[in-house]
């Protein structure tokens, strides 16, 4: 791991903080003192200039006609004409020729040089900068000072900074690191200052939400799966009982308990079959064209060679696309759920617009449960004593959602309830 990942974000912040003022600070005074250097000189060239063009020289009287300075101190400039030199109160001997404005070190002290034309004549004017020196001087130890301020400023102001924004990170990261399984209740409560770590409060309770009801529908599902096995466990061992204590002297007890470990063994292998499709991680679909009204009359025909049902069809005679074995799958769930719970009553099944219903006029869902019927093991209280094993429901959501297709169920105004598949094309 590197360096920079085992540090706190709030160090992070401080130092990019600190990094970032003092780039712009130096980039600040770099910037003023070359512009205050550069209106510096330009403005004592320009000022050089006014002086020598409002001497008698600069008129073209003749040279030597009074001496010109410049400066607090009254400081004597260097003027050449041409090739002559009219005024060199320090007696420089190497001034180089020059045009516009220049500073340059001569004979070991600071110059500014200021060559232009006058008329025909080329005209070289230089000064001592001890002004500009002592101003330049004075400005970057201002500058320095301003800098070393705004760092120490920016330090503490950093890991201030830096402090707000990871508390509710690291308040965040405490709250997780104390939830245990035994409690997945609590969640995150910090205010936060900025819309992305509220976006991350949110997100991050959501989530929470989501593990909270997983592991609840975990633990449910699996005292579901041992009481759903223990009762036909159990009774497979007091039928083995009576088959070991009676079965040598009564053949017919025999016969009878072994018809009943049959069934209960066989009802073990319906709950087993369907707990393994309800946990295949994904069902191999073969789409194909069939029409819906034969679908539905094969299966109605299939229920009514065993027992006489009152079916009500109003199914189009029209062709679909989808998975033809699984689709009858789910309607022969909602028939089967809708003669278990109709009473006797008649059985509809109708077709409109893409949506195949299943309704019966039993006594219809509680409120509270309809968003519950299709959880495995679920189970209404009017079905409690009653056969089923509360599969076939999330059995058909789990097909309807690989079908791309919805599920739902609601009760009817004047009784029964109505299962409804819809997206069908």
């Amino acid at each position: 791991m590197s360096a920079r990942r085992k540090l706190s974000t709030s160090t992070q912040v401080a130092i990019y903080s600190v990094v970032l003022v003092v780039f712009i600070l130096c980039a600040s005074a770099l910037f003023v003192y070359a512009v205050s250097e550069n209106v510096f000189i330009r403005n004592y060239s320009s000022e050089m200039r006014n002086i020598f063009m409002d001497s008698p020289m600069g008129k073209g009287f003749g040279y030597g006609m009074g001496r010109m300075s410049i400066g607090r101190g009254s400081t004597e400039f260097y003027v050449k004409i041409d090739e002559t030199v009219v005024q060199n109160p320090s007696e420089l001997v190497s001034v180089p020729d020059v045009e516009g404005y220049v500073r340059t070190r001569i004979e070991g002290s600071s110059y500014l040089l200021y060559g232009f034309w006058n008329g025909t004549e080329k005209v070289v004017l230089g000064a001592r900068m001890d002004d500009l020196d002592f101003f330049l001087e004075s400005l970057a130890t201002t500058l320095l000072l301003s800098l070393l301020v705004g760092v120490a400023l920016s330090v503490v102001g950093g890991f201030f900074l830096g402090d707000r924004v990871s508390k509710p990170i690291k308040d965040t990261s405490r709250l997780l690191k104390e939830i245990t399984m035994d409690d997945l209740s609590r969640r995150v409560e910090t205010e936060p200052k900025t819309s992305e770590l509220a976006e991350l409060k949110e997100s991050l309770n959501k989530a929470l939400d989501r593990i909270e009801d997983g592991y609840s529908r975990q633990e449910q599902f699996s005292s579901d799966i041992a009481h759903e096995i223990r009762s036909p466990l159990t009774a497979i061992l007091g039928f083995s009982r009576l088959i070991k204590r009676w079965g040598s002297s009564d053949p017919e007890v025999v016969k009878e308990a072994a018809e009943s470990i049959s069934d209960t063994a066989d009802k073990m292998m319906t709950i087993t079959e369907s707990l393994l499709f309800l946990s295949q991680p994904s069902i191999e679909l073969n789409t194909t064209t069939f029409n819906i009204r034969e679908l539905v009359d094969e299966l109605v025909g299939s229920i009514n060679s065993e027992e006489s049902n009152d079916f009500r069809i109003d199914v189009a005679d029209i062709d679909i696309s989808s998975d033809r074995v699984l689709l009858k799958i789910v309607l022969k769930v909602l028939v089967e759920n809708a003669l278990k719970f109709g009473k006797g009553g008649p059985i509809e099944i109708v077709w409109s617009n893409g949506v195949l219903s299943v309704r019966d006029y039993g006594k219809g869902i509680e409120k509270d449960e309809i968003d519950k019927i299709f959880d495995r093991f679920y189970r209404s209280d009017s079905s409690r004593g009653g056969q089923g094993h509360g599969l076939g429901l999330s059995i058909a959501s789990k097909i309807c959602k690989v079908l791309g297709l919805s599920i739902g169920a609601d009760n009817c105004t004047n009784g029964g309830s109505v299962f409804k598949v819809g997206g069908l094309r």
